[in-house]
């Protein structure tokens, strides 16, 4: 395995990977990558799921059982955490490129410093203003990889939800919160997500069957080419939306701005 010397982990954070049972096929593939990609990641690990487990040196497995309802299922993960931050992750975002222990540590110390409530890694959506997440933004709360405040993270669960309506619905409710939501403007982790809705990606299902990192695509079906054109297309149009959005909200509302934290 490959060494990185890229400053020591900080162990306030752990990193949460959220799932389910009926995901377990991405399970080895994910870790295999993560291993390849972050391998002195030092950070506690956990993989969140319902009653399956997988058995990996520094993976620690958390079961929450039978419960289909994901959102009460991510907050008895983060309540079985010891860490005062979280660094959220889904096992279909497939990581591709090498992780930084130091950028990853400096942008948990910047949300530390400004007593903030999470920054995005990865930013998709990006930034409404220099590194801030507007009050309004329509996608302040998502699950790209993000560093959370766990706590904080925990208020904003709500029973019953899944994780489309917990991005829509939370980011309504986030708006209690006037400051705190921050995104970086270059990706900190670099990923590839792979599944939507239970069916592989088409680009990505070719990609990774090259790649030997345990597969398994008798699991769950490949998008049919029509739909993953469709996908495309609705996905620009949202990247558009959101920049218009954006620009909008930046004018009529520039007070929402002052996001300190």
């Amino acid at each position: 395995m490959p060494t990185q010397q890229t400053g020591a982990p900080d162990l306030s954070c752990s990193i949460l990977v959220a799932s389910c049972d009926r995901y377990r096929d991405l399970w080895t593939p994910f870790f295999t990558l993560f291993e390849r990609h972050w391998p002195d990641c030092g950070m506690p690990v956990y993989l969140g799921t319902n009653c399956a487990r997988f058995e990996h040196a520094v993976v620690t497995t958390l079961n929450a059982g039978a419960d289909e309802a994901w959102s009460r299922r991510l907050r008895f993960y983060l309540e079985n955490l010891k860490t005062d931050y979280v660094l959220l992750l889904l096992e279909d975002f497939f990581l591709n490129q090498p992780v930084s222990n130091r950028d990853v540590a400096e942008q948990l110390k910047l949300l530390r410093s400004r007593n903030g409530i999470c920054i995005r890694l990865f930013p998709n959506p990006p930034a409404d203003y220099a590194d801030v997440l507007h009050t309004r933004a329509a996608f302040r709360v998502s699950l790209q990889a993000a560093i959370w405040n766990r706590s904080r993270l925990l208020e904003l669960l709500v029973d019953e939800e899944s994780p489309w309506d917990f991005e829509i619905s939370g980011s309504r409710r986030s708006q209690r919160w006037p400051s705190g939501f921050y995104c970086v403007s270059n990706p900190v982790i670099h990923y590839r997500h792979v599944v939507e809705r239970g069916e592989w990606f088409r680009s990505a299902a070719r990609f990774y069957a090259a790649q030997e990192i345990g597969c398994d695509f008798e699991a769950r079906p490949v998008m049919g080419i029509f739909k993953a054109g469709f996908k495309k297309l609705v996905n620009w149009l949202r990247i558009f939306g959101n920049k218009i959005r954006s620009r909008w909200l930046c004018i009529r509302y520039p007070e929402k701005l002052t996001n300190a934290g």
